[in-house]
């Protein structure tokens, strides 16, 4: 049996190890199609804000040099006293070349926070094509243009992106980045190219107004927790293309906390869970770190003598998990353009046990709190209030 169990967890590590690295190739292959040139329609930029996040004006003044020849930026938020406004109004006075609209307060209908804020916002989109760009997001100069390339084909309706994690100062920041540039980066790109699945990330989306109107607007999502996905799959049973741009969107992680950051994902896991459960049932099969552990704990066992066997499932767990984070660390290097610090680095066993027990407590989390809010979660990351008093006090988290 303790034979058994010990070659059992070293097989299923070293296959998800094999699988992994296969997903990431499937990222090297979309970093690979970025379009050198493509048209320039005139975009609006949906920047939906709550609260003050880390580098928040860097982040908006990011917008405001655009190599982009027609761009309406958009910033809303539902409470007209926020104080990011402050930040956002900043931005306006040092660009005064940039066209910038404010948007505060018009609360509408929808459980989801963010949806119910762009909703308000659109009314002030000045073009057909929308981008919605989430405030932790900071763009480089070439950021809208790349995106904007994408719409070359007319097949295309909506635009997303790989996700580069960026800009930790705290453990819990170094470990969301890790996994947004390791597990979440390979798993988009290999769901676009193994199963021609649209894997839609909800920090970046570009879209026609005229169709999101056409298949049922913004109101398809107000009511869930993945509007990101839903919005994907409402384009993608239109018969329309979900493309997925190859030019790395950077989202500054900061100074989450350890806390924060476990929370996060174990949200993300239980909005996974309600949309697709088998396949986040099946998701530890794409972490190898918790079997070739599991592999490494059976074979110290207590109670018995370890022998030659034992050694080399010990020497094979070690290689492959090796071989785990120096590839995780190539692909953040592929993703960011620098590589990560090696204390980073040596920390990646530990965000993948971490996020092992986040998808452990995402099948028994029945609600969610986000950015201030308590709601309930159901099938499909449907979203339904707590109860009044639910409002009231909840801890603010990073969205």
């Amino acid at each position: 049996m303790h034979l058994a169990s010990m070659l059992g967890c070293l097989v299923v590590g070293v296959g998800s190890l094999l699988f992994l690295l296969c997903l990431h190739v499937c990222v090297g292959a979309v970093r690979r199609r970025v379009p050198k040139d493509g048209p320039t329609p005139r975009i609006t930029v949906l920047k939906p804000l709550k609260g003050v996040d880390p580098d928040l004006y860097e982040n908006l003044a990011s917008l405001a040099a655009q190599d982009y020849p027609d761009l309406h930026v958009v910033f809303g938020c539902e409470d007209a006293m926020d104080p990011a406004l402050a930040v956002a109004r900043r931005v306006q006075r040092d660009f005064p070349h940039v066209s910038m609209t404010l948007v505060a307060g018009g609360r509408v209908e929808g459980e989801n926070p963010k949806v119910r804020n762009l909703t308000h916002m659109m009314k002030a989109a000045r073009h057909d094509w929308v981008l919605v760009s989430d405030a932790d997001v900071r763009a480089d100069a070439g950021y809208v243009r790349a995106i904007a390339a994408e719409t070359r084909d007319p097949r295309v309706g909506l635009v997303s992106s790989i996700i580069a994690g960026v800009g930790e100062r705290t453990l819990g920041g170094s470990l969301d980045n890790l996994h947004m540039n390791g597990f979440i980066a390979s798993a988009v790109c290999g769901a676009e190219i193994l199963a021609g699945h649209p894997c839609v990330v909800g920090k970046s989306m570009l879209f026609r107004r005229s169709v999101l109107d056409r298949i049922g607007g913004l109101a398809l999502a107000r009511d869930v927790l993945a509007e990101d996905y839903v919005l994907g799959q409402a384009f993608h049973r239109a018969g329309l293309r979900v493309a997925l741009s190859g030019h790395p969107v950077r989202a500054v992680a900061g100074d989450r906390t350890l806390s924060a950051f476990f929370t996060r994902h174990v949200r993300w896991g239980q909005m996974r869970r309600h949309i697709a459960p088998w396949h986040h049932f099946g998701e530890p099969l794409l972490t190898p770190t918790p079997w070739l552990v599991a592999a490494a704990v059976i074979a110290f066992a207590p109670g018995r003598s370890m022998t030659s066997l034992d050694g080399w499932v010990l020497a094979a767990a070690g290689a492959a998990l090796s071989v785990k984070v120096l590839a995780d660390g190539a692909q953040t290097t592929r993703l960011r353009g620098q590589r990560p610090d090696y204390g980073d680095l040596a920390l990646v066993p530990l965000k993948d046990l971490c996020l092992f027990g986040a998808w452990l407590v995402s099948w028994a989390k029945t609600t969610v709190t986000w950015r201030g809010t308590v709601l309930r979660i159901g099938r499909g990351s449907s979203l339904a209030p707590v109860s009044s008093r639910g409002r009231v006090g909840a801890r603010r988290e990073a969205a």
